[in-house]
């Protein structure tokens, strides 16, 4: 199945998810999220993988980037102003850790392009939701940006002074981002406190180890690399806490992957294309219409994507013609992204409003 359709399926779970609010366990909410796609099912080597990254990345991931730094080397020390607030020193974090984001999918994918661990990158962004429920209504801030490849998605949260980092199968994305699914139903993959000393000092913490803003190209580059070890189920003990080079596809991370063969996915979309145009289930087909346009659409910037990455990989760095190929690979990217908000948008709306249309039905079938 293709991406749109994918999220079509999860927004279906997240609209039942708001329905039978005793489902509150992430568990349970991915059954149901495969219930409604046998797709969406996760691989049980990249289960492995996550447990197993997940229990390093606390003090492990802590003390190993406090030792990057020499015993005899000073370490730099964050100087604040007094009038930034911890949620935006948070958002700097935040920022920070997205353009290395950027900069490693930019170079990752001119060889994962066409692969299902081709990352899609959605940079940071400000959400406010305001709380109806308390009297004097508070406005809950929330900065996060994402990384997604095809089964698997980092997303990277701040809030007053946390940064929750969770990795999350792609099908929980939409319940994860309208918060049918909440941060205390989903393990952090990993956090990075913000705290203020008795001198009014600022550090940060990872498991408990303090850290600084200098820590963030190799913190980015681990993180880049788990959700790719996660997503391809393939992670050799010798790709943890190596070396600080860029992520390369079979090289040094996710060494031994093997692509799907997209001639036999093909094979099955025509499939499955065929069955719904033959005579099967009339209302399943109607309720894909959007979601398999779109995919259509998902596919031709996926090729354009490859094309370009392909001509990058030609020109060195920083000249004239590797900077245009990259602002055209910004460019799509963006144009990507927001077809995506766009049809997240769309779901939300129009499965809340097939949710609102069904007691009418049914009381004028009664009547």
């Amino acid at each position: 199945m293709g991406r749109f359709n994918d999220l079509w399926a999860s927004g279906k779970f997240a609209l039942k998810r708001n329905q039978e609010a005793d489902e509150s366990r992430m568990q349970e909410a991915r059954a149901r999220a495969q219930e409604l796609s046998p797709d969406l099912a996760i691989d049980p080597d990249s289960r492995e993988i996550f447990d197993a990254l997940r229990a390093k990345r606390g003090q492990e991931t802590g003390r190993w980037l406090n030792g990057l730094v020499p015993a005899n080397v000073e370490k730099p020390a964050e100087v604040q102003a007094a009038t930034v607030t911890a949620f935006e020193d948070v958002n700097k974090w935040i920022d920070l850790l997205s353009e290395q984001f950027v900069e490693l999918a930019y170079e990752f994918n001119k060889k994962a392009i066409g692969t299902n661990l081709y990352i899609s990158y959605e940079k940071p962004k400000l959400f406010e939701k305001r709380d109806e429920d308390i009297w004097y209504k508070p406005v809950d801030k929330t900065y996060k940006c994402r990384l997604t490849t095809r089964d698997w998605a980092l997303i990277v949260r701040g809030h007053d002074s946390k940064i929750a980092v969770f990795v999350v199968p792609s099908s929980m994305v939409m319940a994860f981002d309208n918060d049918s699914v909440g941060e205390d139903e989903i393990p952090h993959f990993m956090e990075i406190e913000r705290t203020t000393g008795s001198g009014g000092d600022i550090s940060w913490l990872i498991g408990g180890v303090s850290t600084t803003l200098g820590s963030i190209p190799p913190l980015a580059k681990e993180l880049f690399g788990d959700l790719i070890r996660v997503s391809s189920g393939v992670m050799t003990e010798a790709e943890l806490f190596s070396d600080h080079k860029t992520p390369t596809l079979g090289e040094n991370i996710a060494v031994g992957y093997q692509p799907a063969d997209s001639q036999s996915k093909a094979s099955d979309s025509s499939q499955s294309g065929s069955n719904s145009e033959g005579g099967g289930d009339v209302a399943r087909s109607s309720e894909h219409v959007i979601s398999k346009a779109c995919d259509i659409v998902d596919e031709i910037i996926d090729q354009e994507l490859k094309s370009l990455y392909a001509s990058a990989t030609a020109y060195q760095p920083g000249t004239p013609e590797a900077t245009s190929i990259r602002q055209q690979i910004s460019a799509t990217e963006t144009f990507h992204t927001k077809i995506l908000d766009a049809f997240k948008e769309y779901t939300h709306t129009s499965m809340a409003a097939s949710a609102g249309k069904k007691p009418a039905e049914k009381q004028q079938q009664r009547v």
